[in-house]
């Protein structure tokens, strides 16, 4: 499914690099892997506005929409039935199979007998550039292009904390990734050092215009004397989602509470029948809402983050100053990205469903510990990280 269509836009300053036709390849396995992809074509957009840059039209695509019905059947469903039935062993072939170039000959094979309604939208597309945010199209189109098949600039967008070794492509003109461990991580892989840029990991635009926290609140018609708790269920809605809401609701703590279910109609029905339940006495006033393009209003309004720490998520609550409470990592990138945010000192963790209101409470009854967290969480931000791949990738143009 293609997400986003844009007409020509030409920069008032004749200098400005032209990227000429970008196609950003993402795939629909969680929402963090798309949400980059836009983070950076709406940075482009941004900086076209500016006459900074130019480009002749971008298109954010879902690769897995442009393949076989098996193949998007099989790769969606095994992912999320290993994450909801079975995420131990998710998380042992995730360490398994964090090998920089390992087994690419099999996965690759398999992609290319899959993807020729891709293909063929890259050749009626032909693009200049083409950035992935998922290492299935990254993996894939460097195959193509080592076979002679495709002439186009690859990037790559690494969206957790830890780049594991199926992100790692060659050829690929530029990898842009979390941090310096990733950096190092691509390094000892082999990956020229000149060819990685350490920009954090793409989130809207909107996230560096600060908000005060007052007026998010006003906007979105919460209290301004009680703390309010954000609540995400994440992109696949994994995990003990009702049982933790249900602890969620029983704070003792006035609050307010505020779950966003995203896209996923399943979760919204699960929260909205707990939240039926709901006393009428309870000191938590609570609400549900589905998809929003506002999360950064609702994070900057928040005082805490209940979900999981995926590589998206964590980076806006960081750009947010939001500290979080980490429940349900998925064993695997989250445990990588889970540990980034306890080591940077901006995040608890939650063991389990039924510990978790008994933490938060704590949490919330000690205002300089939750000061503390989001001084740390604000202090180690990328909110410019979109901002900085764009103009990267203007100043890749401008010397090709």
């Amino acid at each position: 499914m293609i997400r986003c269509i844009d007409e020509p836009i030409v920069s008032t300053g004749c200098s400005a690099p032209s990227l000429g036709r970008v196609l950003f390849l993402s795939a629909s396995v969680g929402g963090g892997h798309t949400r980059a992809a836009e983070a950076v074509a709406a940075s482009i957009r941004q900086l076209a506005g500016r006459g900074a840059v130019r480009y002749e039209s971008m298109e954010v695509v879902d690769v897995l929409e442009h393949s076989t019905p098996w193949f998007r059947g099989a790769y969606r469903g095994a992912y999320l039935g290993l994450l909801a039935r079975a995420p131990t062993l998710l998380g042992w072939l995730y360490e398994r199979s964090d090998r920089a170039f390992h087994g690419v000959a099999t996965r690759w094979a398999t992609a290319h007998a899959n993807l020729r309604p891709l293909r063929r939208l890259i050749a009626e597309f032909a693009p200049d550039t083409i950035v992935s945010t998922h290492f299935l199209p990254a993996e894939y189109l460097a195959g193509l292009r080592r076979r002679g098949r495709l002439d186009a600039r690859l990037v790559t967008v690494v969206t957790d904390m830890h780049a594991h070794g199926m992100w790692l492509a060659k050829p690929c003109d530029r990898y842009f990734v979390a941090n310096d461990e990733c950096a190092r991580t691509l390094e000892l892989a082999g990956i020229d050092p000149a060819a990685v840029d350490v920009t954090g990991i793409p989130i809207d635009p909107a996230f560096a215009v600060p908000l005060e926290r007052n007026a998010a609140r006003l906007r979105h018609s919460l209290p301004l004397d009680r703390p309010v708790v954000l609540f995400t269920t994440g992109g696949a809605c994994v995990g003990p989602v009702a049982s933790l809401y249900a602890q969620l609701l029983a704070l003792r703590t006035p609050c307010a509470l505020v779950a966003v279910s995203g896209r996923s109609e399943i979760a919204r029905c699960v929260l909205e029948r707990q939240l039926a339940l709901h006393g009428a006495r309870s000191p938590v006033v609570a609400r549900v809402i589905g998809h929003t393009n506002v999360m950064h209003e609702l994070m900057a309004a928040a005082d805490v983050l209940v979900g999981k720490p995926g590589g998206l998520t964590s980076t806006e609550a960081r750009a947010s100053g939001l500290p979080m409470a980490i429940v349900h990592a998925v064993p695997g990138q989250e445990e990588h990205n889970a540990s980034a945010l306890l080591e940077a000192g901006c995040a608890i963790r939650c063991a389990n469903p039924s510990s978790a209101a008994w933490r938060i409470d704590r949490l919330l009854e000690r205002p300089n510990e939750l000061a503390r967290l989001a001084r740390n969480a604000r202090a180690g931000s990328t909110p410019l990280a979109g901002i900085a791949v764009a103009a990267r990738l203007a100043a890749m143009c401008a010397v090709r």
